[in-house]
Parts: structure tokens; C-alpha cells; sequence
């Protein structure tokens, strides 16, 4: 889980004022006075996330803002009181934020105070959930398997299917049986060393699964 960012005393009055003006709204985002909040945001995360994307867990090891979006995880066209609030924010990579675009993620209609309750997300939530509790990226970028409803949300609201697309494993059926069937027997299993051995051959049959799609085309 994220920790969140911390404005400076000047940053609040900024944020204050901008949310006080007569037509605010999620478009004054792009405002000039905004911009050193912007960074704040940026520096802050990209040293907590480690330059990783927080629903693809892709690490991209590059902090260049062409590989990053600034994510309101409540989408500020839904809540632009939100905007600023530090639980909202965080960054991930640009695929991920353009999938995830403005989906409906939570079913609270909270408007002044922002709901902290991971119950309350359809998708996995940065600063509230740990990502493996309800998803497994066996393989980030090539293979993600849901645990529960809200990783299957997650993967469907930030198109992580993309990476099968990709990945062409339409065609990779018999791969796809014997994954299903080990991560039936990781999630059985009490060992931990056990359950690694086992999601290490699943990683290893991601990436057969991926060889064998290549030599397809």
C-alpha cells in the first residue's frame, strides 16, 4: 500500500483557493499555477512506487513523463473534489491510466469526504488494498490471475487483458489449463516455499506460452 503525499502549507492555500474559484471544475487541471503541485505529486511517487505501475506492476525504470500519467483513482471528471486528495493520487504508466480513463471505480457517491474504505472499490485500491490479496501478476506484462472479484475488476477496468492480446494467447489453450491448475494448487498450498516453487513454474509456462504464440505467427 501507498503512503500518501504531503503538500507544504503554500501547496494547501494553492489547492484551496483553486477549488473555491466560482467554475471549478476537473478541466482547471491543466491551470499553470497548478504545475508545482504537479511535480510534487510526480517526485513523490515515482520514489514510493519505485517506478512501478500500481495495477500492470510492470517496473518501467524510467521516470520520463511519457511513460507516466498523474492517476486520480476516482476520476476527477467524476469527483473533481477529489483532485487534490492525497488517497486519489498516485502514478501509472500511461497504458494502464488510458484504459482506466474515467470507469466507474467505487460505489460510494461521497462528495466531501473521501470514502477510505477498500470495501467501497470495485478495483484495487493503491492506498487501501494489497494488490495480492486479490490478484497475482505471475508474470508483469504477460500473465495476471484474479483471486477474487476485485482483481477480476481490475483487470477488466485497466485492460489488463491487453497483454494476452498481445501476448496472442488465444491459442495457447493447453498452456492456459496447466496455469489454471497450478495456481489451483498455489492457492491450496500452506508452504510458502511450496507455493513459490509453484508459481515459478507458472511463470515458466507464461513465457512458453509466449514463445510457442511467436512461433505461431
Amino acid at each position: 500500500m501507498l503512503t500518501p503525499v504531503i503538500f507544504d502549507e503554500n501547496q494547501k492555500s494553492i489547492i484551496e483557493n483553486k477549488i473555491k474559484e466560482p467554475y471549478f471544475s476537473h478541466e482547471n487541471w491543466v491551470d499553470d499555477e497548478l504545475n508545482p503541485i504537479k511535480e510534487t505529486i510526480k517526485v513523490h511517487y515515482h520514489n514510493i512506487q519505485r517506478t512501478v505501475c500500481p495495477y500492470c506492476k510492470q517496473k518501467l525504470n524510467s521516470k520520463h513523463g511519457r511513460y507516466w500519467d498523474i492517476e486520480h483513482i476516482i476520476p476527477r471528471s467524476h469527483q473533481p473534489s477529489f483532485m487534490f486528495e492525497p488517497y486519489n493520487l498516485c502514478l501509472s504508466c500511461v497504458d494502464c491510466n488510458k484504459e482506466k480513463s474515467d470507469k466507474k471505480v467505487t460505489t460510494s457517491n461521497a462528495k466531501k469526504h473521501y470514502p477510505k474504505n477498500s470495501s467501497q472499490y470495485l478495483i484495487i485500491h493503491p492506498h487501501f488494498d494489497h494488490y495480492d490479496d486479490y490478484l497475482i501478476a505471475v508474470k508483469p506484462g504477460l500473465f495476471y490471475y484474479p483471486l477474487e472479484a476485485k482483481g477480476r475488476k481490475t483487470v477488466e477496468v485497466c485492460g489488463l487483458n491487453r497483454f494476452y492480446e498481445f501476448a496472442g494467447f488465444g491459442e495457447c489453450e493447453d498452456v492456459f489449463s496447466k496455469i489454471n491448475r497450478l495456481i489451483e494448487l498455489a492457492n491450496n498450498e500452506n508452504s510458502e516455499i511450496i507455493r513459490q516453487e509453484i508459481l515459478a513454474k507458472i511463470s515458466a509456462l507464461a513465457l512458453e506460452g509466449l514463445v510457442t504464440s511467436k512461433r505461431q505467427d
